[in-house]
């Protein structure tokens, strides 16, 4: 039988290392935890650099950490009440996305019960049915002998404050396009639970799926060691660890994503806002030269390589290459 830790509102970063911890230790279960602090968790594949404003980062004084599993770059705060699930990967789906299905239906079903009709949205987005506005993002890996999958509901959000650390030269496009593709039950129902009440639902969900009872004590020894592994993932060996990957686009949700950058030419600052939807440019704007009618041609353009590169050949404009891939 596994366990089910409830540890209601903790700080320290103890809402990311300890399941960590649990991975580790052996310790299978479904952790239930909301931040008492603010800070920025990093997927595993993230690239600090290219993702966070690091420089607005440190003067808002926000912590930053990386954990073992993918998924996004996400903003804890208060207001997020994270599940957390570690099991032995015998009992997980071989395929990955499988196992973000199943493991989904108990998070579904706890917005249903909060009143928000929700889908899930292949491979890691639970969604709002009629805005199809993203509610939950998730993420999963492997950690020693463990399956561990973890997500959030979202009572509360604050999107002026993700785009802030975001590394985006256009930080009030950015959090107009986060209020355009995100949302939380605040938002949705005008009023959000405790951390208690969805707890208890989350609870009872993933019990019709999994053989799980409640232990009321958290144990010592997964604690000591979060402590430890918070040391660990905000060093800055980890954080800045060449992870190999690339970030051209920022994901807002499944299928929507942003790209934001500017280029120095001939002194002059040009930036780009741009929305990419599937492959498609649906959005796109330039600042700093008069390309009126280059943005219209590149709405509706596929967002490839050779597509960008051809159209900025063809208008003499290849040294803008940069701004829309590199």
């Amino acid at each position: 039988m596994m366990k089910v830790y409830k540890l209601g509102r903790v700080g320290d970063l103890l809402s990311t290392t300890f399941f960590h911890a649990c991975a580790r230790l052996d310790m299978f279960g479904l952790i239930l935890v909301e931040p008492e602090d603010t800070y920025i968790s990093l997927g595993y594949f993230d690239n600090t650099q290219e993702i966070l404003d690091l420089q607005r980062v440190k003067s808002l004084g926000i912590p930053v950490i990386r954990r073992e599993i993918g998924g996004g770059t996400v903003l804890l705060a208060p207001g997020q009440v994270f599940y957390q699930l570690v099991i032995p990967k015998s009992l997980t789906p071989f395929k990955v996305e499988e196992a973000y299905r199943k493991f989904s239906q108990p998070v579904m079903e706890t917005y249903r019960r909060l009143g928000i009709e929700v889908e899930y949205r292949p491979i890691n987005d639970i969604v709002v049915k009629n805005s199809q506005r993203k509610i939950s993002g998730q993420g999963a890996g492997d950690i020693h002998k463990a399956f561990v999958f973890v997500g959030n509901i979202l009572l509360r959000f604050n999107t002026g404050l993700m785009a802030e650390v975001l590394n985006v030269p256009d930080k009030d496009f950015v959090k107009k396009v986060l209020d355009e593709n995100l949302t939380w039950v605040e938002r949705e129902k005008g009023k959000a639970p405790d951390f208690w009440e969805v707890a208890d639902i989350l609870e009872f969900e993933f019990k019709k799926l999994l053989p799980l009872e409640t232990c009321q004590e958290t144990p010592e020894e997964a604690l000591e060691l979060a402590n430890k592994l918070k040391e660990e993932f905000t060093s800055e060996d980890v954080l800045f660890e060449e992870t190999g990957r690339r970030h051209r686009l920022i994901k807002m949700r499944e299928g929507i994503f942003v790209r934001n950058k500017h280029l120095e030419v001939n002194g002059k600052k040009v930036s780009l806002s741009m929305i990419v939807e599937g492959q498609t440019v649906k959005l796109c704007k330039l600042n700093g030269l008069d390309l009126e009618n280059l943005e219209r041609e590149i709405v509706g353009l596929k967002y490839d390589q050779e597509a960008i590169k051809n159209m900025l050949e063809k208008k003499s404009l290849s040294f803008l290459f940069p701004l829309f891939w590199d």
